[in-house]
């Protein structure tokens, strides 16, 4: 008969022995069941993507010779699974590298009360392989659910994902792979804040934007990223000091990092280097890059709605 026991990960050792298979991961009572070591890797680390953006990307390394499990790239990996945006797990790894790594995660993000356990058991083994007898004995031992795929939560058409609290973990992951291939409609704009108010609908019409900061004019910019670009180069060479506070460290709406320091911008998609060796990432549709000059401008003791303006 297989044996069942759970493994809690917020003990000081954990002993797993090697014919022992896992039967679920259980986060906070939530319970995703998992066919193998690598799915249950899998998502765990996805699972903690969602609480410690940041932590899981602190983590990354960009060089294929050292051994992490967490990469930016999918060289000399044996068998990556994508966890984000340029951010991929190497899920080839033996059950106690995979416990040892998500504790590491654990730790790194300041988490002291882990509440994540992993179910599992011993597979049962038949004596006769070519005539295997039911038994007593079998009859009523736990079936391990098979893995089901994460349902994607009904939505309209053109209706963007949102991740929700109470959502399941199940429903979470298939919100963010859903995220992940999300398309906006061909026909939508912008909504920036110098549009007309609700209710009335104006064309963007760009080439007309400008900034002003300590009395001098900048502009006019061809769109939203150029602008973008020029008025972090002005906030870096203006207020150094308040800027650089904020590498590594700010996290806009897509999760995901916007300002970072030295090498670490190999993450950016569309890198562009500031002054004292901050590199930006501009790659964001035009209401994120808005997002993004507001956190900055307030950060610097700035009012967006005084320094940007349309002609």
């Amino acid at each position: 008969m297989p044996t069942g026991r759970i493994v809690d990960l917020a003990a000081k050792s954990q002993e797993i022995y090697e014919n022992e298979l896992p039967a679920a991961l259980i986060y906070f009572g939530e319970r995703a069941p998992v066919n193998d070591w690598q799915e249950l890797f899998f998502v765990a680390v996805k699972c903690l993507y969602l609480e410690f953006p940041d932590t899981i990307n602190s983590l990354c390394s960009t060089d294929p010779t050292r051994t992490l499990f967490l990469r930016t790239n999918t060289i000399d990996m044996e068998c990556p699974k994508k966890i984000a945006p340029i951010i991929y797990l190497e899920t080839a790894r033996s059950p106690k590298q995979i416990v040892k790594a998500i504790k590491i995660i654990f730790s790194r993000a300041g988490v002291r009360r882990i509440n994540m356990q992993i179910e599992v058991y011993t597979p049962q083994i038949e004596e006769n392989f070519y005539a295997p007898q039911v038994t007593q004995e079998n009859f009523y031992a736990p079936q391990v659910e098979s893995y089901q795929p994460p349902v994607q939560p009904r939505r309209t058409r053109n209706q963007k994902p949102v991740l929700h609290l109470n959502q399941s973990i199940e429903e979470m992951l298939a919100t963010l792979d859903a995220m992940e291939t999300y398309e906006s409609p061909k026909n939508s704009q912008p909504v920036l804040p110098h549009a007309a108010p609700v209710g009335r609908r104006e064309p963007q019409v760009f080439g007309n934007l400008f900034f002003m900061i300590e009395g001098t004019r900048h502009g006019p910019f061809d769109n939203e990223k150029n602008r973008y670009v020029a008025l972090m180069q002005c906030l870096a060479e203006l207020y150094p000091y308040q800027i650089l506070r904020e590498a590594g460290h700010h996290i806009n709406s897509m999760h995901r990092l916007t300002l970072m320091k030295g090498g670490s911008y190999l993450y950016f998609r569309e890198p562009v280097e500031l002054p004292n060796n901050l590199f930006i990432d501009k790659d964001f549709p035009d209401r994120i890059l808005v997002e993004n000059e507001r956190h900055f401008l307030e950060r610097c003791g700035l009012f967006f709605e005084n320094v940007m303006f349309s002609a």
